[in-house]
């Protein structure tokens, strides 16, 4: 399972059970999943998106993981965040999502730069990109502000073109978030 990660402002949580109705409502947004590659397959309601938690919970072993990005002051689910597999190769996806109304608040960089944190220093890997949709601006500008650097374009992930952005181990001179959480169980 995978760890819950603290921010100044949020609480990266795995995703729960009792989370179905509050993802179905970010993840049922088609302003929110038209930037997802590959594209998620619509979910028509909260018992399927249920189903689709618990896989995650299933698939979760470090560094894949995925996190319920909560608000710490009203504990209001706004959005998730992700380390994801990129097949056919082992590279590794840094994803964030949110719902429309948390939009323009800074919590995709808050939960992006935690996320990347947590993967570079306790998830035991050395590099993890991000893939934005051609378009996206405001997911080109979180990746710059977490600090992903811009590799060009690629089709090698999901037969699709998408910008390829990159982080590495080396470019995080502190992590915070690191001095305080356990090591991630690599078992």
């Amino acid at each position: 399972m995978n760890p819950t990660i603290e921010t100044e402002r949020l609480l990266l949580r795995p995703w729960r059970d009792t989370d179905a109705s509050d993802a179905l409502a970010i993840y049922g947004d088609e302003e929110v999943t038209r930037w997802l590659t590959p594209a998620m397959a619509w979910v028509p309601d909260v018992q399927t998106r249920h189903d689709v938690l618990r896989k995650w919970q299933d698939q979760d072993v470090a560094p894949v993981s995925h996190w319920a990005v909560e608000r710490r002051d009203t504990r209001e689910i706004v959005g998730g965040a992700a380390v994801l597999r990129l097949a056919p190769w082992e590279d590794l996806e840094l994803g964030w999502q949110l719902a429309r109304p948390a939009w323009g608040h800074g919590y995709a960089t808050e939960a992006g730069d935690a996320v990347a944190r947590w993967a570079l220093h306790r998830g035991g890997v050395q590099e993890v990109f991000a893939l934005v949709s051609p378009g996206n601006d405001r997911a080109v500008a979180t990746a710059r502000r977490i600090g992903m650097e811009w590799i060009g374009e690629t089709d090698q992930y999901h037969q699709q073109k998408l910008e390829l952005y990159r982080i590495r181990h080396d470019d995080l001179a502190y992590c915070e978030i690191c001095e305080t959480e356990e090591p991630a169980d690599r078992g």
